[in-house]
């Protein structure tokens, strides 16, 4: 088995297009995509078209259900140019995906954790809006108790992958539309980068294999957009990277 994992697309675009191209290199059976698909002030529209003619496992991450739930008289302008771009058959595709799914019984998709799409798996809020890295013991306690081999996360937008003591691999891909630095850890707050991000799960030898990947793209077109449509902090992490 052998397949490629994105999250936290957020429409943008131009990374996606750059993330598909690498994704074709490498002779992948499937894709799964772990929400957060439109949500950014980017190109949600032709994001949408591009993800409507991909062959993939998608789950809703935490801003797909916030944009299919809300009260859209509620919705800042911003929000609500990001729902009009949506109308019509994108927000009903949202409206069919699952919160969570398995791909080959071996893989399990979540934004967040099994439980929520909410709650932050491999990195832990540390207070005054810093991030630490989650202890094994915290990893370890969002898992069911039958486990599947592989979980899949996203929402943090920090590519991560951990080895728990029994064999089981918890991963986060990273981000493909709004990157985060690699690692959570001090030193990595030097090492930003505005690549998107993705991973390569395959299973070979009867071992199972994570291979986070950066594809870099058109960032400061990306950046421009958002900075047009008025997002000067989305502008500043798409063209540099983005430090918590």
């Amino acid at each position: 088995m052998k397949v490629a994992v994105l999250s936290d697309i957020h429409g943008n675009a131009l990374a996606l297009e750059a993330v598909l191209a690498d994704i074709d290199r490498h002779g992948v059976e499937k894709i799964l995509n772990l929400g957060d698909h439109f949500a950014g002030p980017v190109e949600p529209r032709r994001t949408a078209d591009m993800l409507a003619g991909l062959d993939m496992v998608a789950i809703t991450g935490n801003t797909d259900r916030y944009l299919m739930e809300g009260d859209h008289d509620d919705l800042d302008e911003s929000e609500r140019w990001i729902v009009d771009k949506l109308k019509g058959a994108p927000m009903a595709w949202l409206g069919s995906l699952p919160a969570t799914a398995v791909y080959g019984d071996a893989i399990f998709l979540s934004h967040g954790t099994p439980r929520s799409d909410e709650t932050y798996w491999l990195d832990r809020k540390a207070g005054k809006g810093r991030m630490r890295v989650a202890t094994l013991g915290e990893v370890e306690a969002e898992l069911p108790r039958e486990r599947l081999p592989v979980y899949c996360c996203g929402h943090t937008h920090v590519a991560r992958v951990v080895t728990l003591d029994d064999g089981t691999i918890v991963f986060n891909p990273g981000s493909v539309g709004r990157p985060s630095f690699t690692m959570s850890d001090p030193e990595s707050a030097a090492r930003l980068s505005p690549a998107a991000a993705y991973a390569i799960v395959e299973q070979s030898g009867g071992k199972w294999h994570v291979n986070l990947a950066q594809v870099a793209y058109d960032n400061m077109a990306a950046s421009a957009l958002a900075q047009a449509h008025g997002k000067a902090n989305w502008a500043v992490d798409l063209a540099r990277g983005r430090q918590r």
